[in-house]
Parts: C-alpha cells; structure tokens; sequence
C-alpha cells in the first residue's frame, strides 16, 4: 500500500475524493428536487398537500 502513496499524492487525493463527494451529493440532490419523479419528501404535510391539490386539479369536474 505504501507504494501507492509514491505515486500519488496524498493530499491531493483527499481534495479530489472531497470534490468527487461533493460533486456527486450535489447532482443527486439537484435531481431530487428538479421533479415530483424523484420527489421522496411526500412525508411533508405541505408536499402531501400540494400533491392532493394537483391530483384534485387533474380530475375531470362533474
């Protein structure tokens, strides 16, 4: 393991590793958020709300 550390770096694959973290946290939030497809906040009484009135909207009105 030792050798690997000659070649590389160590302090510049902790800022990678922490950018690649980072980078990967950021997009898969941004996709959360970006649709009610991946919406896994339904919990939320404002999002079951929300997502009831947009439901009742879509319903044909008699």
């Amino acid at each position: 393991m030792w050798r690997i550390w000659r070649v590389i770096d160590p302090r510049k694959a902790v800022v990678l590793t922490g950018l690649l973290i980072a980078f990967v946290s950021t997009t898969i939030h941004l996709i959360q958020i970006s649709g009610d497809r991946y919406n896994i906040n339904s919990w939320h009484p404002d999002t079951a709300k929300a997502a009831k009135a947009a439901q009742n909207a879509a319903l044909p009105q008699k």
